[in-house]
């Protein structure tokens, strides 16, 4: 790993005594530590949010025949390629597992 050398240091020291002359040293020494920060948070940021996450790995299950109901709705999935084992949501509620062709039970409306 590179160590920053003395040409940072000696960029902020001649930055601290050319604003601190009009503006206060203490106030050139905050602002340029606060530019510092803000400038690391944003770069950081940018680098964080630039980073694809990896694809879910996927499983075909289409022979398993994995058939779900809403049980507000009625709604029927049919799952073919699954990320997850967890059953899917609809109408804020978790689906029911429907083993085999079964018809959903329906609910007149």
């Amino acid at each position: 790993m590179k160590r920053p050398g003395l040409g940072p240091i000696v960029v902020v020291a001649v930055l601290i005594a050319v604003l601190g002359q009009p503006f206060g040293y203490l106030r050139a020494a905050i602002a340029l530590a606060m530019a510092g920060a803000i400038l690391y948070l944003g770069i950081s940021y940018f680098r964080s949010a630039g980073e694809v996450p990896p694809d879910p790995e996927v499983e075909d299950v289409s022979d398993d025949s994995f058939r779900y109901v809403c049980t507000m709705c009625g709604l029927e999935l049919k799952v073919e390629v699954a990320a997850s084992d967890r059953a899917p949501s609809h109408c804020r509620e978790k689906m029911v597992l429907v083993q085999g062709h079964r018809r959903p039970p329906l609910k007149p409306v």
